[in-house]
């Protein structure tokens, strides 16, 4: 049981309540007060402790989790996973030229190349007609420091699938293959977002658990005549990843 005396959080201006709580317990982690492996006081301890809600301590819990500094478990209470919080990656999207700049830096490692007939439910993915065969890439992308940032699948229009021979080899995005190959312009990007649980293959390859919650990134490339030149499907693990945009109000008439 927590034996620390009461603490009194006064507001600090622009700092919620529930992040000073997370500041705090930081501290203590990083000060080895809780050691990687220890439980966490219970959250009535907290709430006693910093004299806050419940709600303000789930909050500020919840801050630490996405830090990858605890893990919680229903009926096993809250336990110290890391000592610092885990490095985040995070991926801001406003324009065409910034989804190519970030293909531009970042590294796409191709593990497997194959030939893969789509089925009606690949088809309906990938925006393309059941029966063909189209030309799939599969590795993972990561940053300069080798951290992995998300599996990736990559599917080639079968008009294009001539690249095959030289994807291994390519070290820039694979949009930008294609279109020196074979004469074509990616005119649109089309994007979708979805949560969802990650499978076995994914996790290992990501160093995740199986079942732990990804963002699943659809992005399908278009050229003229609104056909599709490549789709990838990526899976993030959420913890430790995050998606901005900004968006501008439309001229008013």
């Amino acid at each position: 049981m927590d034996k620390s005396p009461p603490l009194s959080m006064a507001p600090a201006e622009g700092v919620p309540l529930y992040q000073q709580v997370a500041n705090e317990l930081i501290a203590a982690i990083r000060a080895g007060t809780y050691p990687v492996g220890s439980l966490l006081p219970t959250e009535n301890e907290l709430c006693d402790r910093f004299a806050v809600s419940r709600y303000t301590v789930r909050e500020a819990l919840r801050q630490l989790t996405k830090l990858g500094l605890v893990s919680r478990r229903q009926g096993s209470g809250t336990q110290v996973a890391a000592a610092a919080p885990a490095p985040a990656y995070s991926q801001s999207m406003r324009s065409l030229s910034e989804l190519f700049q970030y293909a531009q830096e970042t590294v796409y490692t191709i593990d497997r190349v194959d030939r893969v007939t789509a089925d009606e439910e690949l088809a309906f993915v990938l925006g393309g007609r059941p029966g063909r065969a189209w030309l799939r890439l599969e590795g993972v992308r990561r940053g300069r420091d080798g951290r992995p940032i998300c599996r990736t699948l990559v599917y080639v229009h079968p008009d294009y699938a001539a690249i095959e021979a030289e994807v291994r080899g390519h070290h820039g995005p694979i949009y930008q293959l294609i279109e020196a190959r074979c004469g074509v312009t990616v005119r649109e990007v089309r994007q979708e977002i979805a949560a969802e649980p990650m499978g076995r293959e994914v996790a290992e390859r990501l160093g995740q658990k199986p079942g732990a919650c990804a963002l699943r990134i659809v992005r399908r490339y278009v050229g003229d005549n609104d056909k599709p030149v490549e789709v990838s499907i990526n899976h993030h693990p959420a913890e430790g990843f995050s998606y901005t945009m900004r968006l501008k109000r439309e001229e008013l008439g």
